[in-house]
């Protein structure tokens, strides 16, 4: 029971690929310490250990912890990795919306929907300027949807100022430029085609910009105010009394989270030294991370000393 316990914690906070590993670990600990509690108890006043008193088992138990721990610490690596990325893209948006604050003159102004008869010059300027800084910083998102979400907004910003190019300044003291009005009368059609073409620009603008900020917020790295706080840390600790920490960092969006026992990195499993599993030191060294197994497992494997 404390097992499967300390398994429920793991799975509240991490990813699935290690959840899954974790379980495949946990399921080859506990049958290498059944085996060895059957043993015992079968051979009650023995001084054997599991190696002597099934050599046959003791490989096959050795075999299987050790790759299962191979496949968990796989998965723990690949977890630290889109972690790392996750805090990258995290530093990426901070800048994207440092570059076009939601609450930037032109963006005000361009979300008011009015007719685009007219754009004045801050608008001009300010998207300019916004598109200039999206495209000089390399952002390259991590997260493949909030990489689609930022380019599909550059390239809006792109579009929306060569609808705007083509638009005229009436004279040199004008602080805007403007669809002739004239071709009202002169060339109508022209005239319709450039007003749609201008709010549709905008209106996409609009749109991707809106993607892009809930984008950014679902995976939260862009939080709204009133978005809950990070969740708790789960504190356990594991059968070696190290202390293990379990962080699930908005949990209820992603399934992204990270464990550390505040032991040194693991040793490459395929160089580290076989020694018997009831008291290899990689095997502790998962256990502890992992903190699923500790407790029971030193209860059992405590019988077969």
């Amino acid at each position: 029971m404390n097992l499967e316990n300390r398994l429920h914690e793991v799975k509240l906070a991490a990813a699935p690929h290690v959840t899954a590993a974790a379980e495949d670990l946990y399921t080859a600990a506990r049958a290498a310490a059944d085996t060895q509690f059957d043993l015992h108890i079968h051979n009650y006043g023995s001084a054997q250990r599991l190696c002597a008193l099934d050599d046959a088992a003791f490989t096959r138990h050795t075999e299987a912890v050790r790759q299962a721990l191979e496949g968990f610490v796989a998965a723990a690596y690949r977890e630290g990795a889109s972690v790392t990325a996750t805090v990258s893209d995290r530093a990426k948006s901070a800048r994207v919306a440092e570059a076009a604050p939601a609450d930037a003159a032109w963006l005000v102004h361009l979300s008011r929907r009015m007719p685009m008869r007219r754009i004045p010059d801050f608008v001009t300027e300010g998207v300019d300027s916004a598109l200039e800084a999206l495209q000089r910083d390399v952002i390259d998102f991590v997260d493949p949807e909030l990489e689609t979400a930022h380019q599909h907004f550059t390239d809006a910003l792109a579009r929306f100022l060569d609808e705007i190019g083509g638009t005229f300044t009436p004279d040199h003291d004008a602080a805007y430029t403007e669809i002739p009005p004239e071709w009202r009368r002169t060339a109508p059609e022209r005239y319709a085609q450039t007003l749609r073409d201008l709010s549709q620009a905008r209106d996409t603008v609009l749109d991707r910009y809106k993607e892009l900020m809930n984008t950014m917020s679902r995976r939260g790295h862009h939080p709204a105010p009133q978005q809950p706080q990070p969740g708790p840390s789960v504190q356990v600790t594991a059968g070696d009394n190290s202390p293990v920490t379990v962080n699930a960092p908005h949990a209820h969006a992603s399934h992204g989270a990270h464990a550390s026992a505040g032991q040194p990195a693991p040793a490459d499993p395929a160089t580290a030294p076989q020694a018997p599993w009831y008291r290899s030191a990689i095997f502790w060294g998962a256990v502890s991370a992992l903190g699923t197994v500790a407790g029971a497992v030193v209860a059992y494997l405590a019988l077969g000393r």
